[in-house]
């Protein structure tokens, strides 16, 4: 289960690192919005470091867009928990989602070109 979990989020970041690859004009702009798109919002956001219900209200609000938040719970249920599917549905879904439209995106922006 972690790994079919881990995959989607996984399968999630790939497609949204091939969307910003598409369509960002240079590398520097590209590794920029990685950064800012990614790691930030991973790192302060997600409640690996500080804890969501110690968070503002509109910061709290804010971390529902964050794909590595879902994942942290995953993560937290199945090591500490020890828990099955069913407690991990709703995160699973939006796991789901977020995979789907990262790599449509993807793919509607992706063009080949030939010069």
């Amino acid at each position: 289960m972690l790994l079919f979990l881990s995959g989607l989020f996984l399968t999630g970041a790939l497609g949204q690192g091939i969307y910003i690859s598409v369509v960002a004009r240079s590398q520097l702009m590209a590794s920029q919005l990685a950064s800012l798109t990614t790691m930030i919002p991973t790192i302060l956001l997600s409640g690996f470091i500080y804890p969501i219900f110690n968070m503002p209200k509109f910061v709290q609000a804010v971390t529902y867009f964050v794909p590595a938040r879902y994942y942290i719970v995953i993560l937290r249920n199945c090591f500490l928990k020890g828990a099955g599917m069913d407690a991990m549905w709703d995160e699973t879904l939006f796991l789901m989602l977020f995979a789907f439209l990262m790599l449509g995106l993807a793919i509607k922006r992706f063009k080949k070109r030939v010069a």
